[in-house]
């Protein structure tokens, strides 16, 4: 009779059942993450901060979400709300905000926003971040942003200046030439 190593049944039924609950965490936190975009946006179209004593939404985010990334972080899950919003009934296929980042862009335009999630879906039924960066590249090219480049002085400004103020201060006939 074959016996299975008790140990290696143990272990392969471990893995199922925890990767398993590490996706389903995963996914509930992407479901928490935008149930908070429904009652952010509540809070700042209702105004409700201002009941606490801050002066703008800007405010309340910086000082009561800081642990969640405070204004930058809403912004984006306020951003990664519009697209989903734009692309109506295949908004259920962006999972999160780092998904819907590189499609931002698009917002404005959704015909070509459409096209690129259509596009991403087809190229994989589980569309990423990576996926929808491509697709969105395909539909609307952007140009690589040129990184600007400044000419530093070999020497800082500051000594710069102060050896000009003592040379325009000297007087030219006290010079003595060697």
């Amino acid at each position: 009779m074959l016996t299975l190593n008790r140990s290696e049944t143990i272990s392969a039924i471990d893995y199922s059942n925890l990767n398993t609950s590490i996706q389903e965490t995963f996914t509930a936190i992407d479901r928490f993450e935008w149930q908070a975009v429904d009652e952010i946006l509540q809070m700042r179209e209702q105004q409700l901060y201002l009941q606490a004593g801050y002066k703008n939404f800007e405010e309340y985010c910086q000082r009561e979400l800081y642990a969640w990334g405070g204004y930058r972080r809403i912004n984006q899950l306020l951003g990664a709300k519009k697209v989903i919003d734009a692309v109506c009934e295949l908004g259920g296929h962006i999972k999160n905000e780092r998904q819907a980042r590189p499609l931002l862009r698009l917002v404005k335009e959704p015909e070509k926003l459409k096209a690129a999630v259509s596009l991403a879906l087809k190229d994989n039924p589980s569309p990423g971040e990576s996926d929808f960066a491509a697709a969105a590249q395909k539909v609307v090219p952007q140009l690589p942003r040129k990184k600007q480049s400044i000419q530093e002085p070999m020497v800082p400004l500051t000594v710069l200046s102060v050896y000009k103020n003592r040379f325009e201060s000297l007087n030219p006939s006290k010079i003595v030439n060697r």
